[in-house]
This record gives structure tokens, sequence and C-alpha cells, in this order.
């Protein structure tokens, strides 16, 4: 049975809610979860993935040209600026998990589970992130020209290292 989050995961899953609070989004979505692990570079996963070129600032502009390639879909022009978003009023953190950010989370006690582990890390929670085989995930890795599967060998070949 999982004793708990190792403390590095623990911080990476603090920092995606931060970071979606600083954005002002409504849930702390996979993208957030996907974006921690690098910023800031903590650890193996986040040095490993900076590596092959996956950066905070890459995610962000990957998500935007994804987001800006799925409005201009729907017919929405998007070369005039967006208005800014409206201040949150806040007491306390209140930003909650979304579906994909609580599916990955799920998804890392499979991953912990099946290698054996008894702590959940960040590790486990990058590949539960690139096994996504629907939603935003497998969109933003392609525009960084790699995909989930390309992701978790690296991750892979570096556990063996």
């Amino acid at each position: 049975m999982f004793e708990r989050f190792a403390s590095g995961t623990r911080d990476k899953v603090r920092r995606a809610a931060e970071l979606a609070e600083a954005e002002n989004a409504s849930m702390v979505e996979v993208e957030h979860l996907f974006t921690a692990l690098v910023d800031p570079v903590t650890d193996s996963v986040g040095e490993l993935l900076e590596s092959a070129g996956i950066t905070a600032l890459a995610i962000r502009s990957a998500r935007d040209r994804e987001f800006c390639s799925a409005l201009a879909l729907a017919g929405v022009d998007t070369r005039r600026p967006a208005p800014g978003a409206a201040p949150r009023q806040r007491r306390g953190r209140t930003t909650s998990f979304g579906p994909s950010a609580k599916l990955a989370l799920e998804r890392t006690l499979v991953i912990a589970a099946d290698s054996g582990d008894r702590r959940i890390t960040t590790a486990s929670l990058a590949l539960a992130i690139v096994r996504a085989d629907v939603g935003i995930m497998p969109r933003l890795l392609k525009e960084f020209g790699s995909s989930g599967v390309e992701i978790e060998q690296l991750l892979r070949r570096s556990e063996r290292a």
C-alpha cells in the first residue's frame, strides 16, 4: 500500500495550483501539472524534460498555439487581443483540480503500484501525464514534435541509467 506522495511530488502538485491561480484559471488542469515539473527544474525528471526542449515557456507557448488553433477551427478570430482577465477575489486557495488533473493524479497510483513503489514520485506523475491519449496533452506534445510514447521511452531509459 502507498505511504504518500514523495515530498518533491507534493511540491510539484502545489506548484501546479500556484501556476493555475497565477493565470486566473478556474481549475488546475493537466497542463499546469506538466508545467510544474519544469517550473522550476528541481529533479532529474525536470532536467530530462528540459533537455528534450520541454520548458515552462515552451509549454505555455505550445498551449497558446494549440488554443488559438482550436479557436480558429471554431471560426473565432484570434488576431485581436483578448481582453485581460478580470481580477478574482480570493480568500485562501480556491482553485480546484479539474478532470484532466484528477485523472493524471489517479493514474499515478496505478503507475506507482505497477512499479512496486511505495511513494508517488515525480517520475510517476510525468508518466501519468504523458500517457494521456485524449485531451490537451497529446496535442501539446505534438506541438513539441513528440508523443507521449517518445517521452515515456525517454523517462524509462533514464530510470535504467
